[in-house]
This record gives structure tokens, sequence and C-alpha cells, in this order.
């Protein structure tokens, strides 16, 4: 059962190479292209097929970034609601797991629970069984001590194959769930993003954390009350429409 405790005006754009950057990358090609011979410069300018040109493509499809323009998205979403400046550049991102569907989350260096706690009330009503979930929430799978990126589900309710089944079950060293903190940023963006709000059925078991006395942070829409619920159930607590929410991280 719950515990019911108590129902700088920098632009994110993308980053460019710099001039000097490009200067002297052009100069390591062209030191690499002057050892060439006359017939093999030729050769490569009026032939498309050429195994030089499919590896030069290959090394450049290497340091695109398919990420780049979710990265800008993440760190305008900080500036604009945490009023914070983030660099999401260098952050490592997770291969994205194979089957189901996903979505990546950025979450920020030295972020907080308790600042995330504070953004949330100024979209929506929130009840809490910690006004200090900083303190009372003290162990995490992952935390913010460094920026990172991982995969989480991506679906309005927990997901289906671990509904009707306890943390101890399922997760008991939180390795599977999504943590307190990123569920939390999670319904941040989905509001900001939809203008509703997740486990409007269901209660997402956080269980990538836990609480000072061993019992797994939750949340919901508690449609009756119209409010977002932060809660906590035991670790053998289970049912039909409770469940942990994936989260891949590296």
């Amino acid at each position: 059962m719950p515990k019911n405790k108590k129902a700088g005006q920098t632009s994110a754009t993308k980053k460019l190479p710099t001039l000097e950057m490009v200067i002297t990358l052009a100069g390591f090609i062209a030191g690499v292209l002057a050892k060439l011979s006359f017939e093999q410069v030729q050769h490569l300018i009026t032939n498309k097929n050429t195994v030089l040109r499919k590896k030069l493509l290959e090394v450049f499809e290497i340091v695109r970034d398919e990420f780049a323009e979710v990265r800008v998205e993440w760190e305008k979403f900080y500036l604009d609601n945490f009023g914070i400046t983030t660099d999401f550049s260098s952050v490592v991102i997770p291969p994205r797991p194979i089957e189901g569907y996903w979505r990546l989350i950025f979450v920020a260096q030295g972020i907080t629970m308790n600042s995330t706690l504070a953004v949330m009330r100024t979209l929506f009503q929130v009840g809490v069984y910690t006004d200090d979930p900083d303190k009372d929430v003290t162990v995490n799978t992952r935390t913010s001590v460094m920026g990172y990126a991982t995969w989480v589900r991506n679906g309005v309710e927990p997901d289906k194959k671990y509904l009707n089944k306890s943390t101890h079950q399922v997760d008991p060293d939180g390795k599977i769930g999504i943590t307190f903190l990123e569920r939390m940023i999670l319904e941040i963006r989905y509001f900001l993003e939809t203008g509703s709000n997740l486990d409007v059925r269901g209660v997402t078991f956080c269980t990538g954390s836990r609480d000072f006395d061993g019992d797994v942070p939750s949340m919901c829409f508690s449609l009756g009350i119209d409010e977002v619920s932060l809660d906590a159930y035991g670790v053998n607590d289970a049912g039909s429409d409770l469940g942990l929410r994936e989260a891949v991280a590296l």
C-alpha cells in the first residue's frame, strides 16, 4: 500500500565548428591527398565509386551526430524551465534498445529532485509524501553528479509486462526501472509537449530509487483530485495497474 505520509540569457543553438577547426581538418585531408599521384587524384575526381570515396564517407558518417537536435532541445528545456545553461554536446548516449518504443531524456549535471519538484509545482498541482525528496530518497541507481542521457519506455502508462509484479520480483537491485528524478523530469517534458500527464490510469514504480526506509517512490496522475501524486510503495506491493517503467543508461 502507498504511504500517503502527506497526500542566463544564453541561447541554446546548435553548435557549429569554428573556422579554425574547419581549416585544420581541411589541412589534414589536403596533406593526405598530397601524397597521391596525379593519376590517383584524377581517378578520385572523375569516379564516384572509388574505395577512397567510400571510406571517406564512412569516416564522416561516424562523426555526424544523429542526436544533435535532440541535445539542443534538451539544453533549451533546462534553460527555459530551470534557468540553467547546459551543454550536452559531449554526453555519451547509450545504444537505443532494439525492441519497443523509447524516448531519450537528458539529466542535467547537478539538478536535484527538490528543484525539479519546484518546477513541477509551477505547471500543475502536485501532492507529495515528502517535501524534501533530496533528503528522503536516499538510494538512486543514477545521480546527477554528472550529466547523462538515458532511454526510457515511451508510453503514457507503466510497462505492461511489469504490471501486477512487485519491485522485489522484477527489479530488486534497481537496475531496470526509471529513477525518481528521471520520472519527474519526464513528467515535466511530457506535460510541456502535450498539456497532459503520464500515468492517468496506472502508477509507475520508480524502481531505480529507494527512500530512507527502503520503499519505492512512485508517480501517477490522480484524476479524482486532479493532481500529480508523488508517493511510495513497499517493495512487495503489486497491483494490476502498478508497475515499473524501464530505463536504459550506460
